[in-house]
């Protein structure tokens, strides 16, 4: 299932694990290499799907070693007949796997979801949390034997933790604290504000993942990152699965986060050229900025029924919320 560039030799331990007999000397990529070099004439699977389980993949691949005058051939094709029911059939084997793929991902989609859904843990523990096994929920058994237990969070033993994490949302809903300004006030701090395991200091980085932890309510959360296809890009958060209620101790109050993602919003359109956010603010209510007359460091304009002298060049912050408020009382 994975990409042409991600396929290559497995671990002996993975191989292991799945049972399989035959010893493994390289994965796909090693394969095409190969064949790159000359090395190999003819290439047996036991099936289609053996090579990939997207069409596309598949495809390449066979044209890969079609155009080296390579030989393909899968054990479950019949030997002999004509080429285009020989085609046919490769065609037809190679649809039916990219729809079995899809098949296993929604399945796996859907249980991941009900598993959110019950509370268990997803991912590894934020700061402030660690995992405990759930005694109540007796693992399924796999191919593997025995399956994983299922896990949920529980508060860190040491206390600072918890006490960190709601200094931090205090710090950005309460002081507006900017993510490094807040990364500076935990590290002037440590006794107070422990690192965590491996980590060597407070990163604007790791301050940012923790204002936007909704985990930190007491639900358990699922599908918010676009791990794979997003590479971590948040997902939208109608996306989100939530548990059907708190599954762990809340370190912040599920109000106290959402005010904090909207004072976080609104630090983040600040941080927006001046004269953009003005501009907006007056084409949303219907407004025309009319330059009236203008010097070498002011210009005058006329919006709303008032007249604004405001200075050329970028526009502060401060002064772009005040004319914003002024638009927004005469509209």
């Amino acid at each position: 299932m994975l990409g042409l560039d991600e396929r290559s030799q497995g671990s002996a331990a993975d191989y292991a694990r799945l049972g399989v007999p035959v010893p493994r000397d390289g994965g796909l990529r090693e394969l095409l290499e190969w064949v790159e070099r000359g090395e190999l004439d003819r290439v047996v699977c036991e099936r289609i799907s053996r090579v990939a389980r997207d069409m596309l993949p598949s495809l390449q691949v066979e044209y890969h070693l079609a155009s080296r005058g390579v030989t393909l051939e899968c054990a479950n094709e019949p030997r002999g007949g004509m080429t285009t029911g020989q085609l046919e059939l490769r065609r037809t084997a190679q649809v039916r796997s990219e729809i079995y793929r899809h098949e296993l991902l929604e399945q796996s989609m859907r249980g991941q979801r009900q598993h959110a859904a019950a509370g268990y843990r997803h991912g590894p523990p934020c700061y402030g949390y660690v995992a405990v096994v759930d005694p109540d929920a007796p693992p399924a058994a796999n191919r593997f034997g025995g399956g994983r237990p299922k896990m949920r969070l529980a508060l860190h033993p040491d206390s600072r933790r918890a006490d960190t994490v709601q200094e931090v949302f205090r710090l950005r809903r309460n002081d507006r604290l900017e993510d490094d300004e807040i990364a500076c006030a935990l590290a002037a701090d440590l006794d107070r504000h422990p690192l965590a395991d491996g980590q060597v200091l407070w990163a604007a980085r790791r301050i940012r993942r923790m204002l936007l932890q909704p985990k930190y309510s007491g639900y358990q959360i699922f599908n918010r990152c676009a791990a794979r296809s997003g590479r971590g890009r948040i997902n939208p958060i109608a996306d989100w699965v939530w548990s059907r209620e708190q599954a762990h101790p809340a370190i912040v109050p599920l109000e106290e986060w959402h005010e904090t993602q909207l004072v976080t919003a609104q630090m983040q359109q600040r941080q927006a050229p001046g004269w953009d956010r003005v501009h907006e603010a007056a084409a949303q209510r219907g407004i025309q900025l009319t330059t009236v007359r203008e010097s070498d460091t002011h210009i005058l304009y006329e919006a709303a029924g008032r007249r604004l002298v405001l200075p050329r060049g970028d526009l502060p912050a401060a002064v772009a919320d005040e004319v914003i408020t002024i638009l927004a009382a005469g509209a």
